[in-house]
């Protein structure tokens, strides 16, 4: 029987691979395995044991693909939880139509024109 199409092992045998994964790693601790030769080792065996559950081959691939989303969805969760949830504020009220006229108009003498340029200053400029 040929592995799904999704590339993950039967839906029966999530719970299955886990379990013995844990196991396996437990294992390869008591044989004095550590950092990556423990997980390799782990891997291979999880693989080998799940292959014989499932009466097909199962590749290491697809149970590292399982484990990963397994982790994956962990953190998630683990992040969900951990999260502060925000205050919800409600937004200010818009600005009436009155009030963003008067912001719009500036009083004449505040303002000149870019365009005037030393010609504009000339008036202005006490002698």
């Amino acid at each position: 029987m040929p592995t799904p199409p999704h590339g993950s092992p039967d839906s029966g045998l999530k719970p299955f691979i886990l379990a013995i994964h844990r196991e396996a790693l437990e294992t390869a601790a008591a044989k004095g395995l550590t950092g990556t030769l423990a997980e390799v080792a782990a891997l291979q065996d999880t693989a080998s044991l799940a292959s014989a559950k499932a009466g097909r081959p199962v590749a290491e691939e697809e149970v590292m693909r399982l484990l990963l989303r397994e982790r994956r969805i962990r953190k998630v969760q683990a992040a969900a939880e951990a999260a502060p949830v925000p205050a919800v504020r409600k937004p200010a009220a818009a600005p009436s139509r009155f009030r963003l006229g008067r912001w719009r108009t500036v009083p004449a003498g505040m303002t000149r024109p870019a365009s005037a340029g030393m010609a504009g200053m000339a008036g202005k400029i006490p002698l």
